[in-house]
Order: structure tokens, then sequence, then C-alpha cells
């Protein structure tokens, strides 16, 4: 289903945002070597929610990888983490759903995501594996 957000609204919103800053508030990670093989297939979901109080944004932003053998139980890795990003608004409007469903699909995952590929990357590698780069996210 289409968002239902007209071009000019959309516009209007984006234009009233100012990232403020962005940063990590949770970030979990595991390794069960017992489930490591050389068929692990890749996984990764990200989910976001949003308030607005006056004039900021909050945003959480999730991201879950998780490398799994479809053969096993639990995934080798996973690694979770919890981006929270806060935009200062510029002029009065109202955030809403439908806005925040393209805006986290165009904006905050490409915002994002070049952080969430680092931390994989550097997590894996520090799990004693050898080092996984992400692919660029594209839209």
């Amino acid at each position: 289903m289409k968002p239902k957000i007209s071009p000019e609204d959309y516009k209007n919103i984006l234009e009233a945002l100012d990232l403020s800053t962005l940063f990590v508030t949770e970030l979990n990670s595991r390794l069960k070597e017992e489930n490591a093989s050389d068929s692990l297939q890749l996984n990764i979901d990200d989910a976001y929610s949003f308030v607005q109080n006056s004039n900021l944004l909050k945003i959480g932003y999730n991201y879950k990888f998780t490398a799994k053998d479809d053969a096993k139980d639990d995934a080798a890795i996973s690694i979770s983490v919890k981006y929270t990003v806060i935009y200062t608004l510029t002029k009065e409007v109202i955030i809403t759903k439908e806005f925040m469903k393209v805006f986290s699909e165009l904006t905050l995952g490409m915002l994002l995501w070049p952080y969430f590929r680092e931390l994989v990357t550097n997590t894996i590698y520090r799990m004693g594996y050898p080092q996984l780069v992400l692919p660029l996210r594209k839209i």
C-alpha cells in the first residue's frame, strides 16, 4: 500500500526538519560458535518509532542483523542496534505516520545505513571472523 501523502505535503514537512543529533541508545551482539557453518544466510530487519514533542522530532530506528544456518535453531551471529535521531522543527508542522513511512525509507535508512554497515563490519571482525562489508543501500 502506498503512503497517502502528497509530494507537496512531504516537501513542506521535510523542509522543516533540521538534524540535531544522532546516537546509539541500545546495542547487543551475540556469537554462538556452535551454530556457525559455511552456509550462513544473512538477514537484516529494520523498524522505527517516533514522537513529536513541540518543536522536536525524536525517532528510534532499529536494525537487526542475523547470520543463520537454516539447519540450526539459532543464529550464529546476531547484532541489534537502536539509533536515536533528533530533529528540530524550524516551522510548525505535524509529523504524520504517512510522512514517517516515506521518510524512514528514503532519508533515515540512507542516513543511518553507513553507521550500521561500519558497526556490523567491526563487530564481526572482533568476533574473530573475516570482515564482512554490507553492500551500499539502494532505494
